[in-house]
């Protein structure tokens, strides 16, 4: 049944504390069941991977490791027609994650040179979900600005299906992208293998891409032996929309990222009763059931609440769109207008759709390319440099009770 609020005399906490938002991987039961599997695969290695892949996954393949030719073959078997959609989508996420990658630079000023150098990571880790269905559109979000960064080794994890092999449009997207290190393996346990390695899988610098709260919850256990993405968990969205929207496209915008089922949720923010009356029968199913209908004063509440609620994405379908854009940042993707459904940044727009949910949006981005790069600082300073910045920090060195960090620029000095 669609939940409809009020919020006119309410505050933004109010309505957010009462928006569908369950703890899901920051709960304590699911926190201790994935650190429990992650540290099992740290000890059993591989013959830990293939029980918790029965147990969870109802199958034991023979080898994790999908074979070369299996990815050829899956490439290769392609329509034309999807092979031309996704080397569409491609081209264009690529060209966008381009765009973002950043730069090297230095800086000198009396003999003192400082700078910065950008390097990509040897190796990152690439999680593609399974559960409802496949998604080899998240491959082709997170492996592209992975490749555009320049990163080396790239591996992938994927679940296995009930015949224990990897999905098959999954392997063939990695077919197209070149890449060839792909296992049958989801869950935490496929956290665990990228963290910690097993004597199949190699270990990896960094693990992105989302999954389910287990496999997020996995992903925060394990920061700090690697490095992570933003917390990415179930689908959220919300439409910010006012009387001169369609009810029918408002609803297909909420009821596109509620069918992720799973947690999700979409929410409508409209000063329109109207718009509300018209949406509300048009909403069918069990994704409806994650649908919230949300009555605000005005455009400047909706932003507030949209803020206070930090969502992975909104829809702005406003004529004062500018004005709601000024205010509203804290949301991992914003699709603006009539004509830019969230879809299109799903699949295709160029954006990795990849994002940041569960309110991490308040500090977290997207996924790009610098989730792939670290950045390693320098300075170069010559005699006469050392001589004006010296006193300084002897004089701040001293100051903390360091002596020696003091005396190893007075050495210089002298």
């Amino acid at each position: 049944m669609v939940e409809k609020i009020d919020a006119r005399g309410k505050s933004a906490a109010e309505i957010v504390g009462r928006l569908r938002r369950p703890d899901g991987f920051l709960s304590v039961r699911i926190r201790g069941a994935a650190r429990g599997i992650v540290e099992g695969v740290r000890e059993g290695g591989d013959a830990a991977l293939l029980d918790y892949t029965e147990r969870f996954d109802g199958v034991r393949p023979e080898n994790v490791r999908v074979p070369a030719e299996e990815i050829e073959s899956a490439r290769d078997s392609l329509s034309p027609e999807l092979k031309d959609s996704f080397a569409f989508a491609i081209e264009n996420v690529r060209a966008f994650h381009k765009r973002e990658l950043g730069r090297g630079w230095e800086m000198h000023r009396n003999g003192a040179t400082v700078g910065q150098r950008v390097r990509p990571i040897r190796s990152a880790g690439l999680y593609v979900p399974g559960g409802h269905g496949a998604y080899p559109s998240t491959l082709v979000m997170s492996a592209v600005p992975a490749q555009v960064a320049g990163v080396g080794e790239i591996r992938v994890c994927t679940p296995p299906g009930t015949d224990g092999t990897a999905d098959e449009s999954v392997l063939a997207v990695a077919g197209l992208l070149g890449l060839d290190e792909v296992y049958a393996l989801g869950g935490a346990q496929a956290v665990g293998a990228l963290a910690f390695g097993t004597e199949t899988v190699r270990r990896v610098d960094k693990i992105v891409g989302p999954g389910n709260d287990y496999v997020t919850a996995a992903k925060l256990e394990v920061f700090g032996v690697v490095g992570i993405d933003a917390p990415q968990g179930p689908s959220e969205v919300m439409v910010l929309a006012d009387a001169g929207a369609f009810p029918e496209r408002v609803a297909r915008d909420l009821m596109a990222q509620a069918e992720h089922l799973s947690g999700a949720s979409a929410v409508l923010l409209t000063p329109s009763e109207e718009l509300i009356r018209g949406v509300e029968p048009l909403l069918s199913g069990e994704p409806s059931e994650l649908i919230t209908l949300v009555r605000v004063r005005n455009n400047a509440q909706a932003v507030e609440i949209s803020n206070a609620y930090a969502p992975e994405h909104a829809h702005v379908i406003s004529e004062d769109h500018e004005a709601i854009l000024q205010d509203l940042d804290a949301v991992g993707m914003v699709a603006v207008g009539d004509f830019s459904p969230v879809a299109l940044g799903d699949y295709a727009a160029g954006p990795s759709h990849a994002l940041p949910s569960g309110g991490a949006a308040t500090w977290a981005s997207a996924l790009g390319t610098r989730d792939f790069v670290a950045h390693t600082n320098y300075i170069h300073f010559t005699r006469d440099a050392l001589g004006e910045i010296g006193p300084h920090v002897q004089r701040l060195a001293r100051l903390e009770g360091f002596e020696n960090h003091a005396e190893s620029v007075s050495v210089r000095m002298k």
